[in-house]
């Protein structure tokens, strides 16, 4: 009880509830505020409400109520009470804010902003709300208008990085590049330890194709943060792409030793193992890959480097794991059945997987090649020259155009057949086809004679 004629005698001095008396509204307010500090919402309206039961209308306790409401997500009974305040004080601004807060929180941001502006309009240095008021523009796409409001922002807190950074990303979403790079270079000058904000410019200058830019401030971010997995991403693919592969083995090797783990980094790192013959390191790499997400790309891959390696059966055993993880992988279905194809097994399977793949990708010139060699491999020629000749319309390859020298062989067309074993010998340089020429070359002199 001491502590409640306490609260009451401070209120009636120091809150301007001065007007309510002692024994009547005055104390069921005070149990309202304490209920309140206890975080007991219910019991504290319930105060409120008896407190205006005996008092009157207050609009002040109509916020305290909405308030409470809003912490409940009551939006409903809150809209009720700030609606109501507002019938008493058109201009109570804390009635204005907590409408557009309410409105907010039902997504109607159309309304949020409106309450908000209102607000802001009674009281302008009220930066606060004009935070609020600008995340509420961005959301309806009032880019413009936020841009505005946030240099109001900037002009009452110039050093708030944080500021400069959203206002950054504003004018990158407004394409205005060179005044989202000065934003950006704001923020980072007065808190050269934001790694967001230098992550933020690299890619900006990613974006811009300002590749040495980029990787400036992308090496500069993992340097503020080891783990910093995108940044990595596009500095080991920048190298990559320069096809320097020294330098991105390092920054691979570098990114994993952090503590990153990313199947992508694995894949590519046995991709430059594959591109170097050093199988069994590729092997690792990718088998690494699996463990840490079993995806159908690094199945493939797994696949290839067996075929590599010389180990048939492994190799078909990481094709058809891709396949069933993706029964859509158009690489992996070709691959496959082009495999049996060259040994002469499973041919069935092997025209109908590759027939998948042709149905996945119909102009992938390599695949029509499969199936144009699938068909002869049927002895169905005409089908065969249908699909080799569109295939070698598509892809200067060496091994289409040695397809095309058998097909035309086997329909002892020898003038066609001979010019085809040449475009696949001047491209591959394989010395088999000489002779196959030479032999080619017999036969016409023997038909002449």
């Amino acid at each position: 009880m001491r502590l409640l004629f306490l609260l009451i005698l401070f209120l009636s001095l120091f809150t301007g509830c001065y007007h309510l008396r002692q024994g009547s509204g005055l104390a069921t307010y005070a149990k309202g505020l304490l209920h309140e500090k206890a975080d007991k919402k219910e019991e504290a309206i319930e105060a409120y409400r008896k407190t205006i039961w005996k008092e009157g209308e207050s609009s002040y306790l109509y916020v305290k109520m909405g308030n409470l409401y809003v912490k409940d997500k009551k939006t409903k009974e809150a809209k009720r009470c700030f609606f109501r305040a507002l019938r008493i004080d058109p201009d109570n601004f804390d009635a204005l804010f907590s409408l557009g807060i309410t409105y907010l929180l039902e997504n109607n941001h159309q309304l949020a902003a409106s309450y908000m502006k209102k607000g802001l309009s009674l009281e302008p240095e009220n930066q606060s709300a004009r935070m609020v008021l600008c995340d509420m523009l961005v959301a309806l796409n009032q880019l413009e208008e936020a841009s505005e409001q946030y240099k109001i922002l900037l002009e009452a807190f110039p050093n708030n990085y944080l500021l400069w950074f959203n206002h950054g990303n504003l004018f990158e979403r407004m394409e205005q590049y060179d005044k989202a790079e000065e934003a950006y270079l704001s923020s980072i000058k007065l808190s050269q330890s934001f790694w967001k904000g230098i992550v933020a410019l690299a890619l900006l200058y990613s974006k811009q194709g300002k590749e040495a830019e980029a990787n400036e401030y992308f090496r500069r971010a993992v340097s503020l943060n080891p783990k910093d997995s995108v940044s990595y991403s596009f500095l080991i693919s920048s190298s990559y792409r320069a096809k320097e592969k020294e330098k991105t083995k390092s920054l691979l090797n570098e990114a994993l030793g952090n503590g990153i783990r990313n199947a992508e980094f694995y894949n590519l790192l046995g991709t430059i193992y594959s591109e170097e013959e050093d199988y069994p390191r590729a092997e690792e790499f990718f088998r690494k890959s699996t463990q840490l997400q079993d995806t159908s790309t690094a199945r493939f891959y797994l696949g290839m480097v067996y075929d590599k390696m010389n180990l048939p059966e492994k190799m078909e055993e990481e094709m058809k794991k891709a396949i069933e993880i993706e029964p859509e992988n158009a690489l992996a279905l070709n691959y496959l059945g082009y495999s049996y194809l060259v040994k002469d097994r499973n041919l069935q399977e092997a025209y109908e997987l590759i027939k998948r793949a042709c149905s996945i990708e119909p102009e992938n010139g390599a695949f029509l090649d499969s199936l144009g060699w699938a068909y002869f491999k049927q002895g169905n020629y005409r089908k065969a020259k249908k699909y080799l000749e569109k295939a070698a319309g598509k892809e200067q390859d060496a091994e289409i155009y040695e397809h095309l020298g058998y097909l035309y062989l086997k329909l002892s067309e020898y003038t066609k057949s001979i010019t085809w074993f040449m475009k696949a010998y001047e491209i591959g340089k394989n010395a088999k086809l000489i002779d196959k020429i030479e032999e080619v070359r017999q036969r016409i002199k023997n038909e002449i004679n």
